[in-house]
């Protein structure tokens, strides 16, 4: 028992000691402590349009196109057919529009309605009994590399589709329209031997951020 009660003074005595050194301590004046604030942002697109002169896909002739609609024209079913290429109808103002809040990166994929990855579609005739089918490629419209991202309403050599052929752009904020104008080309000698008739595809436009 003697040794017991030893110990338990020694421990009750370590303890006090502990006790005033702790309340000894004290913190001098214009002493400086921190915490902190946070706050993770996403970016987001506010505004994301397509252009078209209809909401479904073209049933006749006379259907009008729009904005972002490209309409190759009238063209002979001959031999030796030269290659098309062609910008959308509504050209660099009327189109695919995005806005995006600023330094979002985005991207705007297109798929022809055979899903095709890279972009190549094929257009169908409106005649029932016509199962000729007409090729065509979308391609992307050039965009500067000095780092502005600058947009012309031209034509790049690079394919239009998803995935890894999407277009990737950075958002330059909430209140600044990006357009984009769309482009594609029906290859050379494609129109040899094809049946006469009105042809067409519709292509599905997807943004991602």
């Amino acid at each position: 028992m003697k040794t017991r009660f030893t110990l338990t003074s020694l421990a009750l005595a370590s303890l006090m000691m502990m006790g005033n050194t702790a309340m000894a301590a004290v913190v001098p004046s214009n002493t400086d402590a921190y915490f902190n604030v946070k706050l993770k942002l996403t970016g987001s697109c506010e505004v994301f349009t397509v252009q078209s002169g209809k909401s479904s896909a073209i049933s006749a002739e006379g259907d009008a196109t729009a904005g972002a609609d490209i309409d190759f024209g009238t063209h002979i079913a001959k031999s030796s057919s030269e290659e098309l290429s062609q910008g959308n109808v509504g050209q660099a103002t009327s189109n695919i529009q995005v806005n995006c809040s600023k330094n979002t990166v985005f991207q705007v994929a297109l798929e022809p309605s055979n899903t095709n990855a890279e972009g190549t579609g094929s257009m169908s005739g409106l005649k029932g009994t016509n199962q000729d089918k007409i090729a065509y490629q979308l391609y992307k419209p050039t965009v500067s590399d000095s780092g502005d991202e600058t947009i012309s309403n031209t034509i790049s050599a690079n394919k239009w589709g998803k995935g890894s052929n999407a277009l990737t752009l950075t958002g330059k904020g909430l209140s600044t329209p990006i357009m984009l104008p769309v482009f594609a080309k029906v290859p050379q000698n494609e129109l040899s031997d094809k049946t006469p008739d009105t042809y067409q595809d519709r292509v599905k436009v997807t943004l991602t951020y």
